[in-house]
């Protein structure tokens, strides 16, 4: 008897767990060490600053469109993720897509898109015109940062481009490319104007 009793008690929990409603666990009686004056109960979730990173390519090869592709890096060849490119990004700076095109000696981009912290990417913003970096405000109020550096051995030069916006950090380099359109279109790709 005490068998049949157990039994309708184990399956009925195994099936509130297989669909996921499981029983609440009773909240911890253990007094917290911590005391703050405004712990107010909230029966909402607390939303977390929103992150844009969820719209960043996975890919090189999803970099901006198809035509903006064709226009300026399907000519070069890509070779490599970023890795290890050190570049003007704030600290505690996460890599989320490199990718590094390149043919022969004089052509070339490079693209790193990084994961920031809004307030260090502000402050950071502040220092570059003191690399040499000329910093206007963009389309949708964001720093925008360029500066362009005349090769020592061939007559090209390499122009140099970071934009910052929300979590995002954009740095690109590129030498005897039209890449304009690329990363307008990347722009629109991220933020989505």
């Amino acid at each position: 008897m005490f068998r049949f009793r157990f039994l309708p008690a184990v399956a009925v929990v195994g099936i509130l767990v297989l669909v996921g409603c499981a029983p609440t666990p009773e909240p911890s009686t253990t007094p917290s060490s911590e005391v703050t004056q405004n712990d107010t109960p909230s029966s909402e979730p607390t939303q977390e600053p929103q992150s844009f990173v969820g719209n960043v390519p996975a890919d090189c090869a999803a970099v901006g469109t198809a035509e903006s592709r064709a226009d300026s890096v399907d000519q070069l060849n890509l070779q490599g993720d970023g890795v290890g490119f050190v570049r003007p990004a704030p600290e505690g700076a996460t890599l989320l897509l490199g990718c590094d095109w390149f043919a022969g000696d004089t052509s070339g981009v490079l693209l790193l898109i990084s994961e920031v912290d809004p307030a260090a990417a502000e402050a950071y913003v502040a220092t570059l015109p003191d690399q040499g970096y000329t910093c206007v405000t963009g389309d949708a109020g964001n720093p925008v940062c360029q500066m362009v550096t005349p090769n020592s051995q061939y007559p090209v030069d390499t122009v140099e481009t970071i934009t910052s916006r929300e979590d995002i950090w954009i740095y690109s380099s590129v030498t005897n490319v039209d890449a304009d359109m690329l990363l307008s279109d990347l722009n629109l790709q991220i933020w989505g104007n």
